[in-house]
């Protein structure tokens, strides 16, 4: 925009000068010509600098394309490292290498288990013909998760509830009210590489056959789905607590350490705020452990954390921290749930730096802004020549002659 300007300056000096000339050498009847190669060098000249500038946004663009295909072709081969099953040449998790993946933050490669096909037949019927099928198959040792269901899966436990809700209304593209397989299988079919032919000729899954074989017509009704999602959220979320539980706590109880850890996990804090953060921790002296339910409530609210700085948004325009009050009854208006006032007494003491008893929002809501989605987005859009051509004229005339 700098080099826009100086255009603009030189143009603006060029037509004064050549008004000058024009009063003291040039007959009268010669403004018209004069003003004609002007403006036409001026238009050329324009057009030109308009047209590089274009060139490098769309050079940006793309390089923004290559940004999401990157971290799409590195969370498929963080799936291929993680998965321990391999059969017809593609790489499956069972339900243990899913959550195993979840809860934990370090790469790592499993040696690979190649099935037979009788193996693979065995596992796909059991599911086939179990009396009571229940999503909880999805996390047994036995299970099969393809990359798609991988990718689905992880989707629904990043999300709110009713953002994972409305995406069951994006898969059903006639808005019929049911998820057919030739629905599902489009999705499956986004996330498959070197994918050719009929998508229903893919391997079955287990998620795939516990959503349409024991389905009447082979459709997903709204119910199945929140039982789907229900079921996910709460196995993840006991392997999650599991993880943090020392030996010497009861059974469903973990340390405020390990509860700050899990919270700080999802956060992209540097290594030095999270070892103070830990640090301050340990030293907490007035809760011993925390419950499941405690712990659930805090990974509802983080899931529904920008609700919750929409809540909050009056006090940061206004510069004011967060009292105790005013941020229980935020997280009950952003999530729904009613927070124990133990786990507010935590995130205060952890999280005030300051010290005086308050939260202000560089503290608390900026950190946890900062949440690791692993939600690739894109900024910029697709503009014309003629939207940028439009915009600079009207902003170097604005500069120019303001």
């Amino acid at each position: 925009m700098r080099t826009t300007r100086i255009l603009f300056g030189l143009l603006r000096d060029t037509f004064q000068r050549g008004s000058a000339l024009q009063a003291i050498l040039l007959p009268q009847k010669h403004p018209t010509l004069i003003k004609t190669v002007l403006l036409g060098g001026t238009l050329s000249t324009t057009c030109v600098y308009l047209g590089k500038q274009y060139k490098a946004n769309c050079k940006e663009e793309n390089n923004n394309d290559v940004s999401i295909r990157y971290k799409a072709s590195k969370l498929r081969d963080d799936f291929s490292a993680k998965a321990s099953i391999e059969y017809n040449g593609e790489y499956f998790m069972t339900g243990r290498d899913f959550i195993e993946a979840w809860i934990t933050d370090e790469y790592y490669e499993k040696e690979k288990i190649e099935l037979y096909d009788s193996e693979y037949d065995v596992l796909i019927n059991s599911i086939k013909v179990a009396e009571e099928p229940s999503f909880n198959m999805l996390f047994a040792a036995t299970a099969l998760i393809s990359y798609p269901d991988y990718i689905f899966l992880r989707s629904i436990l990043k999300r709110p509830d009713d953002l994972s809700l409305m995406s069951f209304k994006m898969l059903d593209l006639d808005l019929n009210g049911y998820i057919s397989i030739d629905e599902y299988y489009s999705l499956c079919k986004m996330f498959t590489k070197n994918d050719e032919g009929d998508p229903k000729k893919h391997l079955k899954t287990t998620l795939r056959v516990l959503l349409f074989d024991h389905t009447d017509g082979e459709k997903i009704t709204l119910q199945k789905f929140e039982q789907l999602l229900k079921d996910v959220q709460t196995n993840c979320l006991k392997a999650e607590f599991n993880r943090y539980r020392q030996k010497e706590n009861k059974q469903n109880m973990i340390s405020v350490q390990g509860f700050m850890r899990a919270v700080l996990r999802r956060t992209k804090v540097t290594p030095i705020q999270r070892a103070r953060f830990i640090d301050k921790s340990e030293v907490y002296s007035d809760l011993d452990a925390i419950t499941l339910d405690q712990f659930k409530s805090m990974i509802t609210l983080l899931n529904n954390f920008s609700d919750f700085e929409v809540a909050v948004r009056m006090y940061q325009i206004a510069k004011k921290p967060l009292a105790r009050e005013v941020f229980k009854r935020a997280v009950f208006i952003s999530s729904g749930e009613n927070i124990d006032d133990e786990i507010i007494d935590v995130l205060f003491y952890v999280f005030d730096e300051a010290g005086d008893g308050h939260l202000s929002h560089s503290e608390f809501v900026n950190i946890m802004r900062e949440m690791d989605t692993t939600v690739v987005s894109q900024k910029g859009g697709n503009h014309t020549i003629g939207q940028y051509f439009r915009k600079c004229i009207r902003n170097e005339m604005i500069r120019s002659y303001a």
